[in-house]
């Protein structure tokens, strides 16, 4: 069977380090830090709220990341996170992430 990611962990994957993801949500960059961690209203690795499920939507749809709803819910296998990070590799880089030069 294969591992299974918390939707924190799926984030960490398709976006960045938890400061990305953070920063990702429209929050400070240390936010994410705790949320792998259980409190008192939710499991460890999961998002504390909707509203930054939403930012993290627009954020993966904006750049095409592959990130879900589905995934922010409830993660995912890591086969299935596997298989988007290939599918993202062989397709071009994003504008946002690629070097330009200008032509000599």
């Amino acid at each position: 069977m294969s591992n299974y990611l918390t939707p924190l962990e799926v984030c960490e994957r398709l976006i960045g380090k938890p400061e990305t993801v953070a920063e990702a949500s429209g929050l400070h960059k240390k936010s994410a830090f705790p949320w792998r961690h259980a409190s008192k209203w939710r499991d460890a690795g999961d998002l504390p709220s909707a509203k930054i499920m939403r930012a993290l939507l627009t954020h993966s749809d904006d750049h095409a990341l592959g990130l879900t709803a589905r995934h922010l819910i409830w993660g995912a296998p890591e086969a299935e996170i596997a298989e988007i990070l290939a599918a993202r590799a062989e397709a071009p880089a994003p504008e946002f992430t690629t070097v330009r030069t200008e032509a000599a």
